[in-house]
């Protein structure tokens, strides 16, 4: 497999969120602002931020920070050891709104598969460069140019594809055992209480 080096600002466009004013923080609302809670970045992927109760908001904004479904993100702050270099997917449309916080990638499409791209993100390889370049502060910090100025070596598009469209079925073959796992003590316990009212 012939691999071709590049810089990620080559390949990809990263955009920082919008800067959104705590005056307009709600506990209810229309659209959720995006954290780096919104990042589980253990298992890589997409969470629902229940940390807070002011995630709404209710100001005005740009209408192209509002994420589309499908929409990789990365945050630009590590609030959590681990966390710069992770990637997660908008699950919904219409529905978030991308602070600045939070970095937003778009692909080449002529040379990244955007499977592929939440892959290469989120990779060793970028994670150390990322890690090494990192503001040195209690909390570090990343940004757009120095996501682009990282390092990758990747295959042609047709493989890149081959390679994302393999790893999302894997995933979602995790997501699926993860979730009847989590909903196998509800099951038991309904089976305990079904019986109980069975003997009953």
């Amino acid at each position: 497999m012939k691999l071709t080096r590049y810089k990620l600002g080559e390949i990809l466009n990263v955009t920082r969120g919008a800067s959104l004013s705590g005056e307009f923080y709600a506990t209810e609302g229309e659209y959720i602002r995006l954290t780096c809670g919104n990042f589980d970045y253990q298992n890589n992927c997409f969470k629902e931020n229940k940390s807070k109760d002011n995630l709404y908001y209710v100001g005005d904004f740009r209408s192209e920070f509002l994420m589309e479904e499908g929409d990789i993100i990365t945050p630009l702050t590590e609030q959590a050891i681990g966390l710069l270099g992770s990637t997660a997917i908008i699950p919904e449309s219409g529905k978030y709104i991308q602070s600045q916080d939070v970095a937003k990638i778009v692909c080449k499409e002529d040379l990244l598969d955007k499977n592929f791209a939440f892959y290469l993100i989120s990779s060793a390889l970028v994670k150390q460069q990322l890690s090494a370049a990192a503001q040195q502060t209690k909390i570090r910090h990343t940004s757009p140019d120095k996501i682009k100025d990282c390092t990758v070596w990747i295959p042609e598009l047709s493989e890149q594809k081959r390679i994302g469209k393999l790893l999302r079925s894997i995933d979602s073959k995790i997501e699926l055992n993860r979730q009847i796992n989590q909903n196998l003590p509800i099951l038991d316990r309904s089976s305990t209480e079904a019986g109980v009212r069975c003997a009953a």
